[in-house]
């Protein structure tokens, strides 16, 4: 995956393959369409979340409307997809809960920071089997043993601590690369990562480019089978 961060914008349809199960895209919504499509190849099965963002991204937008709830269960690949270009109810803010309700997730783990909001309804856990563990910090991320195979989820606005549209205020170099170290087992154990820039959610455009060149080489080395350190 050769990649010109400097060339980086925001592209609501933007998203594209790397190296050993790896994947990039801006908007966040891709990675439902992008876990399905995996396990469809992959012969089905049933697949641990770890969702890592500044946010929840757990609304339910099938929530109330049973054909929607049809729709999405009967839709394969394509449909999928098509449902996703069109923000058919999977939108940034609203595409785990739907993949609990394809039964793709047999659990989830979440490590978000976000404070107005909440996680996934436990009515809609409990009906799809899919228990969700909430992580408070990062050293609780890393010790848990999540079931496989697994899927690591990772927004870059994570480290951003501004809550302002398009406004930055990053975590350190540092900071990131610490993270990045404490679940490095994780991502290295994930049958599929999933990376979404969040332009504009990650900082300024220049914010979202400098977190995605510290960030997604270091995961790409990781990911290759000689990856080490």
């Amino acid at each position: 995956m050769t990649i010109d961060f400097s060339s980086l914008k925001e592209d609501e349809d933007y998203f594209e393959p790397g190296p050993a199960g790896m994947w990039l895209m801006d908007d966040h919504k891709w990675a439902l369409f992008i876990w399905e499509q995996h396990r469809q190849q992959v012969g089905g099965g049933r697949y641990s979340l770890i969702h890592a963002d500044y946010h929840w991204d757990s609304t339910d937008d099938f929530l109330t409307d049973d054909k929607a709830q049809e729709k999405l269960a009967d839709a394969d690949a394509d449909g999928l997809r098509a449902m996703t270009a069109a923000s058919e109810r999977i939108k940034y803010d609203s595409f785990i809960a739907p993949a609990v309700r394809r039964g793709l997730l047999s659990e989830v783990h979440f490590y978000c920071l976000q404070a107005d909001s909440e996680p996934l309804q436990e009515n809609l856990c409990k009906e799809f089997d899919a228990p969700q563990q909430l992580h408070p910090d990062v050293a609780s991320l890393a010790a848990v043993v999540p079931a496989r195979p697994l899927i690591f989820d990772l927004c870059l606005d994570l480290f951003n601590r501004s809550d302002k549209y398009d406004e930055g205020d990053l975590w350190s170099d540092d900071e990131v690369l610490a993270f990045l170290e404490a679940v490095k087992h994780h991502i290295k154990a994930a049958e599929l990562v999933t990376i979404s820039l969040s332009f504009r959610y990650s900082g300024t455009a220049d914010d979202t480019r400098h977190l995605a060149e510290l960030v997604v080489p270091r995961i790409t080395g990781w990911r290759r089978p000689s990856g080490s350190g």
